[in-house]
């Protein structure tokens, strides 16, 4: 290759690369000027233990959402201190009024405010809730998810959790089980579980109807006029109550000393 060929080659490749550091910088302002997403802003805290993790996380979602509309730690905090009430306002109000250090670092307003309000020992909660919790008349799905949730802070192994999983569920669920053969990890557990759960809500479905016409056969049975215990029909109107008496009747059955209901020789 000549002097002049690698002079070019040389020249054309630090234009590519000013070419996509051009792109880069182009890219990353479109980004910046294209709308953020409209997120509805957390309900308000008012310092309940168990509303803590929740309000947080739907904090940190809101700053991934709109970091231009909170891009520093103090942007950060003030919006959590417009988020609080009751007594966690109540913490919160000296922080401002001292103008302390926690407004200006997140990290360390976390620390803070986890402590004060945050569950004291989340891991041992974390397993007196699990090892409560049952499937009870919700779906096997529902109570996944709760389980789920509490298994995050429980440092257990896959076959532990499997194991209390399967103790919680419903009684008609572990026995559909059976025909399943043994999981292997949790969310094959869960599977199928729910997959048990399913089938045996469409069954509870097939056989309503059924249930229903069998009700509805019996209480027409129970219903007068229809039939006697052996099917024979019943006759209604063979016997009639006695009506009122007219005032002449009822005078001549005075006079000739009869039983005023029944019209004969009293008895």
């Amino acid at each position: 290759m000549s002097t002049s060929d690698q002079v070019n080659v040389e020249q054309l490749i630090q234009q590519l690369q000013q070419l996509q550091l051009e792109n880069q910088q182009l890219l990353s302002t479109l980004q910046q000027r294209a709308p953020e997403p409209k997120v509805s802003l957390p309900a308000k805290f008012d310092g309940t233990r168990s509303q803590f993790r929740g309000f947080i996380n739907q904090v940190r979602l809101l700053f991934q959402l709109h970091p231009r509309r909170y891009p520093t730690a103090t942007s950060q905090v003030g919006l959590v201190g417009t988020l609080l009430t009751g007594s966690a306002l109540k913490w919160f109000a000296p922080l401002m009024e001292k103008s302390s250090s926690l407004l200006n670092s997140w990290d360390l307003f976390l620390e803070e405010f986890e402590a004060t309000f945050g569950e004291p020992d989340r891991e041992r909660t974390a397993i007196t809730k699990i090892r409560r919790l049952t499937q009870g008349a919700r779906t096997a799905s529902v109570y996944a998810s709760e389980f789920c949730q509490l298994m995050c802070d429980i440092g257990w192994d896959d076959a532990a959790l499997r194991d209390q999983f399967r103790h919680g569920l419903r009684d008609d669920v572990k026995d559909l089980l059976l025909t399943f053969p043994d999981p292997t990890s949790l969310a094959r557990a869960i599977s199928n579980a729910v997959r048990c759960d399913n089938r045996l809500f469409e069954r509870r479905q097939e056989r309503r109807p059924q249930s229903m016409a069998r009700s509805s056969a019996s209480v027409a049975r129970d219903q007068p006029g229809t039939s006697n215990p052996e099917g024979e029909p019943m006759q209604v109107d063979a016997v009639r109550p006695y009506g009122p008496l007219t005032q002449a009747e009822r005078q001549r059955r005075l006079q000739e000393n009869l039983c005023l209901y029944y019209g004969q020789s009293r008895h």
